[in-house]
């Protein structure tokens, strides 16, 4: 009989994904708060798999930066300070920037973008309070914009952080605000303007990170 320890896909995915979105969930609303022990025995009871895709999934959570090693107390939900969390958008806002202007500069050169399509589905999900389906398209807006600009080292270097700033920007639902950033933000691409996106994309990072200060430190 086909135990579920030693079933390698569920639903068509591994089971280290299956494994790792759980406990992403847990971290993103609050189940895993910051400084919670992950025990991959524990977590493989909870789940009803082996260690090995418990071990797998941590070690993915552990390079998105939501898990770090502690040499006392083993891997722990992660603990963002002050200065964390801004050197996280010092580095978003330089990365983002570069994005916004050479996605731009595509645009300039005739590619084409889908950000209405993915627009349409934010708002959707905002008037029907499916917060997570906002989540899910607010995210997906920057990985467009990442995948316009045509630069995939960007998108590698930028891949460990989205982890980390999807957690933050979770912890932020002013779902109205966001929109009118993103709106400025596609049309600042759309238009070809580098300049012009570089700038939307900065006012919309600095926005972000005021917000989230505020909400994690008051200040």
């Amino acid at each position: 009989m086909t135990t579920p320890s030693n079933k390698l896909y569920r639903h068509q995915k591994p089971l280290r994904d299956i494994v790792g979105e759980r406990i992403r969930s847990g971290i993103y609303d609050g189940t895993l708060p910051p400084g919670t022990r992950l025990v991959e025995r524990d977590l493989a009871e909870l789940y009803e798999v082996s260690r090995l895709p418990v071990r797998e999934a941590l070690r993915i959570l552990q390079n998105e930066g939501l898990v770090e090693h502690l040499p006392t107390r083993g891997l722990v939900v992660r603990t963002l300070d002050r200065s964390q969390v801004c050197e996280l958008y010092d580095i978003r806002e330089a990365l983002e920037v570069l994005a916004a202007r050479q996605a731009a500069e595509r645009v300039a050169g005739g590619a084409e973008n889908h950000f209405a399509e993915t627009m349409r589905e934010m708002r959707e999900a905002v008037d029907a309070g499916d917060v997570e389906s906002a989540h899910a398209a607010n995210s997906r807006l920057h990985d467009e914009i990442t995948a316009l600009s045509g630069n995939t080292l960007l998108a590698e270097i930028l891949e460990p952080l989205v982890g980390r700033v999807g957690w933050l920007r979770r912890k932020i639902e002013d779902f109205n605000l966001i929109q009118a950033e993103h709106v400025a933000l596609c049309e600042a691409i759309a238009s070809g303007d580098p300049d012009r996106a570089a700038a939307a994309a900065s006012d919309h990072v600095r926005a972000s990170r005021a917000r989230t200060l505020e909400f994690l430190f008051g200040a």
